[in-house]
């Protein structure tokens, strides 16, 4: 299904937490959704606050706890954002169908998996009601379509498995129609619906990429993430109040920035619209009016940002019989994924190696690494990335970076991995200062 043979060219909007936070941001935010030309589809999270308290709700169910409190609070606070919004609309059913699966939960004495997602998806299938009913109240055509219709996945409760032949057919059968009719879909984010029948949730970061799926299935003509920030900066900003928001990066920019800590969209959040090769639009909630940052496929030769990521141990692991063992590599690399170990940067020697993981991850496999090497680890270290498509070509570029940062000690300097970063490693409690002199170097 194409554009063309949709004859829509319809907006996907996500909207996050902060942005349905309060009456006032989910006032904000069908402001922003009604004045959107064209056909367009919503796709919110619950509104701030309200998961954790769902999965305390849970948890203290389980235990036998006193969660009839949590669930008074959860009433209390979204009749009072309904009230502030001055709109009329029963949440009783809901209310009543989530206390009904405490008490299951309170006999049971346990928390399946199953049982977490169905509760947890609550906050979903409560926000997408009540911004359709801000929307009506507003002029509009608008209605709640829960994920569970459209979204179809595996059995891996909290993080299930999108079956995109089922879900694409889904979404194609029932927003369509909707959209043709000048409605306002408002789709719950998070949540679908599990091959067994039940509630599942998609991940953290689900709300995302429940607005990357609904936009691939429609063949969208762009999908937008609206936050609380203006875009993806050059450093973040709470870091140094000279950031700037970048006006553009490519899809694979924006991976390394995620990769190497960045609070930017992760990759896979965005694949299915990284596959349909559908814009990616950051902007802001509470400043609409900034241009935000457009993610896509084509890239531009240019220094775009500077990141850091904490909590970092280096692991540095030495054995002779390197030089004459064919699937050393091969043997040192299953014991990181025996222990589902990430492994960020990697730099090799004739007889050594060095990784970096995350602080504790080294841990749970020196025993095992010592059967056949050395091993020595380096705690309280952090990783500096510098990125842009450009810098494979800049031939200054490590010259300068060295001379940033010539006042400090830096550890494995990678830059043949990948041509769009530059990562090194300093102390941690050295990190933000390192990365403000290279944003200086860079940027200003």
């Amino acid at each position: 299904m194409d554009k063309g043979k949709m004859g829509l060219r319809t907006i996907t909007a996500k909207f996050g937490g902060t942005s349905m936070g309060t009456a006032k941001a989910i006032a904000q935010v069908a402001e922003i959704v009604g004045g959107m030309k064209g056909p367009k589809v919503a796709v919110v999270s619950a509104t701030s606050g309200t998961t954790d308290k769902l999965i305390l709700l849970a948890e203290t169910a389980a235990v036998a706890g006193n969660w009839r409190e949590i669930l008074d609070g959860l009433i209390e606070k979204h009749a009072v954002i309904m009230q502030e919004l001055g709109v009329k609309l029963s949440l009783e059913n809901f209310w009543k169908e989530l206390g009904g699966l405490c008490e299951e939960v309170q006999k049971k004495g346990s928390l399946e998996l199953y049982m977490r997602d169905e509760i947890i998806g609550f906050g979903e299938r409560i926000s997408s009601n009540i911004l359709p009913a801000v929307l009506v109240k507003n002029g509009f055509k608008s209605v709640a379509v829960d994920a569970y219709e459209i979204i179809f996945t595996d059995n891996n409760f909290s993080e299930g498995n999108v079956d995109f032949e089922k879900t694409y057919k889904a979404v194609a059968e029932k927003l369509p129609p909707l959209l043709k009719d000048g409605v306002i879909p408002v789709v719950t984010g998070f949540i679908g619906q599990a091959e067994n029948g039940q509630y599942i949730t998609i991940g953290r970061g689900g709300s995302d990429y429940s607005g990357a799926i609904v936009a691939g299935a429609l063949d969208a003509s762009e999908l937008q993430i609206w936050t609380d920030v203006d875009g993806i900066f050059n450093i973040d900003p709470r870091l140094e109040p000279r950031a700037k928001a970048l006006e553009k990066l490519s899809f694979k920019e924006a991976a390394e920035l995620a990769f190497f800590g960045a609070k930017v969209l992760h990759p896979k959040t965005i694949k299915p619209a990284i596959a349909k090769n559908i814009p990616v639009k950051i902007l802001n909630t509470f400043n609409p009016s900034a241009p935000g940052t457009l993610v896509i496929n084509d890239e531009e030769e240019s220094i775009k940002s500077v990141t850091y990521k904490k909590g970092i141990s280096i692991v540095n692991i030495c054995s002779a019989g390197m030089l004459t063992a064919p699937g050393f590599m091969s043997k040192l690399f299953q014991v990181f994924a025996r222990a589902h170990i990430d492994v960020d940067v990697v730099a090799t020697s004739e007889v050594s190696v060095s990784v970096t993981v995350d602080n504790g991850e080294a841990d749970k496999i020196l025993d095992q690494l010592a059967k056949f090497a050395t091993v020595r680890t380096q705690k309280g270290m952090a990783i500096v990335c510098l990125v842009g498509a450009g810098i494979i070509h800049n031939k200054h570029v490590l010259k300068d970076l060295f001379a940033a940062v010539e006042e400090h000690d830096i550890s494995m300097v990678s830059q043949g991995s990948s041509k769009r970063n530059i990562t090194f490693l300093v102390k941690e409690s050295e990190a933000q200062e390192v990365v403000k002199k290279v944003f200086n170097k860079f940027f200003i």
